[in-house]
C-alpha cells in the first residue's frame, strides 16, 4: 500500500483483494472480474453526489448483465453440476439454486452475497484501523490486534440493526408478537448498554483481556442466526489489521469525528491514514542524532 491512503475506500479495496479469487475464480471472465473490482470500489462506498450515484447505478446494471451471462454459460456447461466442487462463490450460488430459479435471480443473489462480504469486511477493517490508531496517538498499538478488532466490532458494529421474522407467537418484555412479525435488535445499542458493559462509550481494547466476561456481544448476530462466515470474517479482518500495523507507525488525519454514518450499515467517516515503517523512523531519528 502507499504510505498515504484514503479510508474507508482503502478498506474496501483490501477486502476485495483478499477475497477476489474466492468471489470469482482467476479463470473466470476477465470482463466480469473487472466489473466486480469496479463495483467493490464504487458501489460499496455509496457515492454522495447525484452524478456519482448515476454512474454507480450504471455500473451495477453492467455487472448484472455480465453476471447473468456468466450464470447462463455455467449452467449450460456440463462441468458445472450440483455435484461438482464449486471453484468460487458464483459456482456455490448456482449450485444451491434449483433449475427453476431464473438466471437474473441467481445473479442478484450473487451480488447480494458479494456486497455482504466485501462491504462489512472493508468497513470493519476501517473501524479497527481508525479507532486503534486514534487511541495509540501515532505509536505502535500497545494491545493485541485481536483485542482492537473485537473492541471495534463492539464499539462500532457495521450491522447496527438485525431483523428476523418471529417463527411463532411469543411475548418479550411484555409485548406480544405474532408469527411473521418482524423483530429488530440493535447490536449497537446492546454493545452500549451500561447494565452489561463498563464505560460502553469508551473505546477500550484491554477489556478483551477477559473476553468471556462480556455479554451481550452480537456483531455477527447470535444463536441459529449467527452469520455463517463470522469466524472467517473476524480472522480476515484481524490478519489484515495485523499486516497493516506490523512494525509500523500509523497516524490518522481527519478522523476525529468517530460518529458512524448510518444507512444500511454503520460506516466510518472519511479519513486519511499515514503509515511509516518503524525502521524508517529509526533511521531518521539516528540521522537527526548524528547531526
Amino acid at each position: 500500500m502507499p504510505s498515504v491512503t484514503r479510508w474507508p475506500a482503502a478498506g474496501i479495496e483490501l477486502a476485495y483483494r483478499c477475497t477476489a479469487d474466492v468471489l470469482l475464480h482467476p479463470d473466470g471472465s476477465p470482463r466480469l472480474r473487472q466489473l466486480l473490482e469496479r463495483n467493490a470500489r464504487v458501489g460499496a462506498l455509496r457515492p454522495a453526489r447525484m452524478e456519482q450515484r448515476a454512474r454507480a447505478q450504471l455500473l451495477r446494471a453492467k455487472l448484472s448483465t455480465a453476471l447473468t451471462e456468466q450464470v447462463r454459460e455455467r449452467r449450460s456447461d456440463s462441468r458445472h453440476t450440483a455435484e461438482a466442487e464449486p471453484r468460487d462463490l458464483l459456482d456455490a450460488v448456482i449450485g444451491v439454486c434449483p433449475d427453476e430459479v431464473t438466471d437474473p435471480t441467481v445473479a442478484q443473489l450473487y451480488v447480494l452475497m458479494f456486497r455482504s462480504i466485501v462491504g462489512p469486511l472493508g468497513y470493519s477493517l476501517a473501524w479497527s484501523v481508525l479507532l486503534g490508531s486514534l487511541q495509540s496517538s501515532g505509536s505502535p498499538w500497545s494491545w493485541p490486534v485481536d483485542w482492537v478488532v473485537r473492541e471495534a466490532l463492539r464499539h462500532r458494529p457495521v450491522s447496527w440493526m438485525v431483523s428476523r421474522p418471529v417463527p411463532f407467537p411469543t411475548e418479550l418484555g411484555g409485548i406480544a408478537f405474532q408469527t411473521g412479525d418482524l423483530l429488530s435488535v440493535s447490536p449497537y445499542l446492546l454493545h452500549h448498554d451500561e447494565q452489561h458493559w463498563t464505560r460502553p462509550a469508551a473505546f477500550q481494547p484491554d477489556r478483551w483481556a477477559q473476553p468471556s466476561a462480556h455479554r451481550p456481544y452480537v456483531p455477527f448476530s447470535f444463536g441459529p442466526f449467527t452469520c455463517a462466515g463470522a469466524a472467517v470474517a473476524h480472522e480476515l479482518v484481524t490478519e489484515a489489521a495485523t499486516t497493516l500495523t506490523g512494525n509500523t507507525y500509523l497516524r490518522v488525519v481527519g478522523g476525529g469525528d468517530t460518529r458512524p454514518i448510518v444507512t444500511n450499515a454503520a460506516t466510518p467517516r472519511p479519513f486519511t491514514l499515514h503509515h511509516t515503517p518503524t525502521k524508517t523512523l529509526t533511521a531518521l531519528d539516528g540521522a537527526a542524532g548524528r547531526r
